[in-house]
């Protein structure tokens, strides 16, 4: 029960239910603090993982594309080897992007329309042979060593998941390690990729100074 401390505009506006963690974890009269410092705080960090996300969505294709005879786009070529999921989530991107009279649109334009939970495909196990094996594990130029489809997905994981808390408005204030280190893993995994654009998402994210303000 969110006490009688916190403003009622503020009740009618965020609702007991999602005033209760800040009420707990930093009792009623800065409940409206801490929300406003998580805000911040996902604010910061949806702007690293978009960063990310970019980097990471052009990776995969940019791995898929190059190493491929065929002249058709790999999202078109129902020859290619996509599980029935996979190939579904690229129609509705297809039908949702095409536009009058054209039967494919561009392919950055599906590639842009599929987030960042899509991308994941290639390196969950059942992809292992059909995906990683011959085009992801190229994905990595800058890696000190080829990655293992394992430790990628393991960290790519974490990163969706907090995207979409922060996408949903839930807090992300519990667990500054977990933060912490997925922040670590979006750098390490796009330095592996292109390394002076990980550096750049360094000097220019907020993430880690709001993150420190409290933890």
């Amino acid at each position: 029960m969110v006490q009688a401390e916190v403003p009622p505009w503020a009740v009618r506006w965020l609702s007991q239910p999602r005033l209760a963690p800040y009420v707990r974890a930093a009792g009623a009269a800065d409940a409206l603090d801490l929300y406003r410092w998580n805000c911040r705080l996902g604010l910061a960090l949806f702007e690293l993982i978009g960063w990310f996300e970019i980097a990471w969505r052009n990776a995969v294709d940019d791995a898929i594309s190059s190493r491929r005879r065929q002249t058709r786009h790999w999202l078109f070529d129902t020859t290619f080897p996509l599980q029935r999921a996979t190939r579904e989530r690229i129609a509705r991107a297809v039908s949702t992007t095409a536009g009058a009279g054209r039967a494919e649109p561009a392919p950055g334009r599906v590639i842009a329309e599929l987030p960042l939970g899509f991308w994941r495909f290639p390196t969950l196990r059942g992809y292992t042979t059909t995906m990683w094996a011959p085009y992801l594990s190229h994905a990595f130029p800058h890696a000190p060593r080829r990655p293992r489809r394992d430790e990628v997905d393991n960290r790519l994981q974490p990163i969706i998941l907090l995207r979409n808390r922060i996408a949903h408005h839930e807090p992300v204030f519990g667990q500054p390690p977990l933060v912490r280190r997925t922040i670590a893993d979006i750098l390490e995994l796009g330095a592996w990729i292109n390394p002076q654009a990980s550096r750049w998402w360094d000097r220019h994210s907020s993430a880690a100074s709001v993150l420190a303000e409290r933890s």
